[in-house]
């Protein structure tokens, strides 16, 4: 039982990992597609040589990119700090309060020259626990800061039904709790005791006398810690053994009897508890979609078995000024638009498919159409594309066009020297960026483009 309850938390805990890494990865690239001109990367304010005039397009230019991005998220900060301390962008009262004298890019450079490259994830500073801050050395004159509250996070971190009672934690190299689900954790230090029980384990879960411990590393070297206490793991086997011990005080001949069936019930029990959260492991709890990590298992699968005569591709989809629902609407009526339409998805790309959310609303699918040659093939994902913009715009587009609700999609072909579906998903999500920057709800194809207005 402890075996099997080590293994159900531990890919609960996995999938949490996961999110947060596609959070984190989410904030990076809203930093790293911030310029896309020479003009605005290259941009110094303390340059005497470009005039005022020019100056002022050019820091109105940069301040429309960041305005654009920052509609995907809720960033509490998304600015360009200059070596001058001019800022381009928005600044919190809370970051703006920390440098009233000035010396914010000097402090930031410092960070970066502390943590030894040109990007850095910040918890703590100046003692500020509420945010978390992206910093990233963009030239040598400028850096990037995002940062958005720490409580963001409580939708990364979803607790399967049969394990409440577990506390999840998001911890720095430091062990420091970026985040809690019991909340007044926050800013405080992971327990000596959790620190001792795991030692070096980075990924992996260890059963101590009264909890079980799971670890995950992000790709930024945090971790995602889950803490479930024995007691929540073995209460049934508990209340079992209790009931044995009286019965045999009772009658010895009955509770052999009454043992041989409590047991078989309780293996049933586990059984179907392992089906249940396995379940949950591989799908997206919202729309009923397989999670990123499955979907990435199984597209990986297909690419290894490369069957004969046929074509696989991967779409990614990202809808268009979603943050204005949750923000106009609720976010009820946000998760509402995602399940709709993740339907659209199933109705118009059926079982032949595997459709995957992969994180807040990005979704994927993977194909292995009975089509020998690429042409044919992109053709076939451009009419069945664009059959689900037919159906988006006659339903989620018209009753949201106040909200300029779209969608841009990125399609790859799979090549026969793509040797992971990695370079596939990054080769698409390139794609899918594309059209974000020229406009929105628009559809790339590989080398070949194809938009919808």
């Amino acid at each position: 039982m402890r075996e099997n309850a080590a293994s159900l938390v531990s890919a609960s805990n996995r999938q949490m990992e996961l999110n947060i890494d596609s959070y984190l990865t989410k904030v990076e690239k809203a930093s790293a597609l911030l310029f896309s001109d020479s003009t605005s990367y290259t941009y110094d304010p303390s340059d005497e040589s470009v005039d005022a005039y020019t100056k002022l397009q050019i820091s109105n230019q940069i301040n429309d990119n960041i305005t654009d991005l920052g509609l995907l998220d809720n960033y509490a900060d998304f600015a360009v700090i200059y070596s001058n301390d001019d800022v381009i962008g928005s600044l919190s009262k809370v970051t703006k309060d920390m440098y009233a004298n000035g010396g914010m890019y000097d402090a930031f450079s410092k960070i970066l020259e502390q943590e030894g490259d040109r990007d850095a994830w910040v918890f703590g500073l100046n003692g500020d626990t509420e945010h978390i801050y992206y910093f990233e050395q963009y030239n040598g004159h400028g850096i990037i800061l995002i940062s958005f509250y720490s409580r963001e996070l409580k939708g990364v971190f979803q607790i399967p039904e049969q394990l409440n009672g577990m506390e999840v934690s998001l911890v720095n190299s430091d062990n420091l709790v970026l985040y809690s689900n019991d909340g007044g954790k926050i800013g405080s230090e992971l327990p000596a005791s959790t620190v001792s029980h795991l030692g070096s384990l980075r990924n992996g879960s260890v059963m101590a006398d009264t909890v079980l411990i799971t670890t995950d590393e992000c790709s930024n070297g945090w971790r995602v810690i889950c803490t479930v206490p024995a007691s929540l793991i073995i209460q049934d086997n508990t209340r079992f053994m209790e009931s044995t011990i009286f019965v045999i005080l009772a009658v010895v001949a009955v509770i052999l009897i009454f043992g041989v069936f409590e047991t078989s019930r309780m293996n049933i029990t586990a059984n179907n508890y392992v089906d249940t959260l396995q379940e949950e492991a591989q799908h997206d709890r919202m729309t009923g979609l397989y999670n990123r990590e499955e979907f990435h298992h199984m597209a990986d699968s297909f690419m290894k078995e490369k069957p004969e005569g046929r074509t696989m591709s991967f779409s990614i989809f990202d809808m268009d000024h979603f943050k204005s629902i949750n923000d106009h609407h609720g976010h009820l009526e946000g998760d509402d638009v995602l399940r709709r339409f993740s339907r659209l998805l199933s109705d118009t790309f059926g079982s032949e498919f595997i459709l995957g959310r992969l994180g807040g609303d990005e979704f994927g699918v993977f194909g292995c159409m009975e089509i020998a040659d690429e042409e044919g093939a992109r053709k076939e994902l451009q009419t069945y594309i664009k059959a689900l913009r037919n159906r988006f715009t006659e339903s989620l587009g018209r009753d949201y066009s106040a909200d300029n609700l779209s969608f841009c999609s990125g399609t790859a072909i799979v090549h026969e020297n793509d040797r992971d579906f990695s370079t596939v998903f990054s080769r698409a999500d390139t794609l899918l960026y594309r059209g974000k920057q020229n406009g929105k709800s628009q559809d790339h194809f590989d080398d070949k483009e194809s938009s919808a207005s």
